[in-house]
């Protein structure tokens, strides 16, 4: 988009005398428009403290000295620069965790009220319409052309401070995480004041993730703060309040606190993620201990998961998969325990595959043919023949160990 019309730096002659004596005013009560604008900033934005006023006041008081400079020196308000305290007031938002917008309203209300004041001290200048409304149109005008400039500049000012600030807070946080993961952490209560997340209570580790991780180039922002979007719903779905959050590679690890146990049950991804993200859960357990459990769980689940080929919008707990994950633990050791207890079983033909998957079920159904062919929809007999044909292969009885035989099988799978 090209730039609007050049705004102009001189008031029409019919109201230059107007304009000229109400910058005067204004530069003499600076001090007093300062703190109207600022108690009706403070009224109209709840969000922001008491202890804010002194920096709202500093900043309305620079900002209008600044208007005034400029007015008198007919400088071009498109190239006004923020004053210090202006600059100040913006990093200031960024360190309270207030929003842009927040910013941007204060501001906006500031304008809405010093129009009003300018109208109101032009009124008891003078009583002719055209040079009041000459005057007007130019205050207008050049307060809104300034008030751009000044919007554009703090916006930059903010978003750069906003990233060094989230930056240099998630390195300290990874790094307090790291140590209570590692069990060289120091005193839980003082851990907790530098975290924002309370320990003493029970906690929900979980994994947020995507397989597409990394896949995209320039898009890994993008993608963590999907991430980050659907720990929150996560944790609001355990009934918890914001999670604890750290970027690991290519997932987001995170805690969700409550003081009673949360019931994992009621674990839920938002639908916006539904096939792009998953979730993997450890099993609910208290203090710092249990901080540490559940994130290792958490981590295995979704091993699990991921062994077993789930798509995105898998929902993983550690409860529900404690067997498969207690047997990936050593992947090389359970692959070579299937393989002695299959031995031609573990060929991954689909013949074979057959096979074992039915024997699988004949083994779950307690060793019923009926009941096996029945879960499979095909007849008894293909059942007896299928099962026969792994007892060759086998060379003795699928009953004569069948925990192990259905634990092989268990692993033949999720190891494939």
């Amino acid at each position: 988009m090209g730039r609007g019309p050049a705004i102009r730096l001189v008031p029409p002659g019919a109201s230059r005398g107007e304009v000229e004596a109400i910058v005067e005013i204004l530069g003499d009560e600076v001090d007093q428009i300062a703190a109207v604008l600022t108690d009706t900033i403070h009224e109209h934005l709840e969000e922001l403290d008491d202890d804010m006023r002194s920096w709202t006041l500093q900043s309305t008081r620079a900002n209008l000295g600044v208007i005034v400079s400029m007015m008198r020196d007919r400088a071009d308000p498109t190239a006004a620069v923020p004053p210090p305290e202006a600059v100040g007031y913006a990093r200031e938002y960024v360190v309270r965790g207030l929003d842009l917008v927040l910013l941007q309203r204060a501001y906006r209300t500031a304008q809405g009220v010093f129009a009003e004041i300018i109208m109101a001290r032009l009124r008891a200048t003078t009583d002719d319409p055209d040079r009041l409304t000459g005057a007007m149109t130019f205050f207008n005008a050049w307060v809104f052309a300034w008030m751009e400039a000044i919007e554009r500049r703090l916006t930059e000012i903010y978003m750069a401070g906003r990233e060094q600030w989230v930056r240099g807070a998630a390195a300290v946080r990874a790094a307090e995480v790291r140590a209570l993961l590692s069990g060289n952490a120091g005193d839980p209560a003082t851990v907790s004041l530098r975290l924002g997340y309370e320990l003493g209570r029970y906690h929900v580790g979980y994994v947020v993730w995507s397989e597409g991780a990394g896949e995209r180039p320039g898009d890994a922002g993008a993608l963590f703060a999907a991430m980050e979007r659907a720990a929150a719903a996560v944790a609001e779905s355990l009934g918890a309040g914001a999670p604890l959050t750290v970027a690991e590679g290519r997932h987001l690890a995170c805690w969700a606190g409550r003081r009673e146990r949360p019931d994992l049950a009621r674990l839920r991804l938002p639908k916006s993620v539904a096939g792009s993200l998953s979730v993997a859960a450890g099993t609910p357990a208290h203090g710092v201990e249990g901080f540490v459990l559940s994130h290792r769980e958490a981590l295995v689940a979704r091993r699990v998961a991921q062994l077993r080929g789930d798509r995105g919008g898998a929902r993983a707990a550690y409860p529900d998969l404690a067997l498969d994950a207690l047997l990936v633990e050593d992947p090389a050791a359970a692959r070579r325990f299937a393989e002695r207890e299959l031995g031609p079983l573990a060929a991954r033909d689909d013949a074979t595959m057959r096979i074992t998957s039915t024997v699988a079920i004949f083994l779950e159904e307690g060793g019923s043919f009926v009941r096996a062919a029945r879960r499979l929809g095909v007849h008894t007999n293909t059942v007896t023949y299928r099962v026969h044909r792994a007892e060759t292969e086998l060379g003795h009885p699928v009953t004569d160990r069948p925990l192990e035989l259905a634990v092989a099988l268990r692993l033949s799978h999720l190891l494939d």
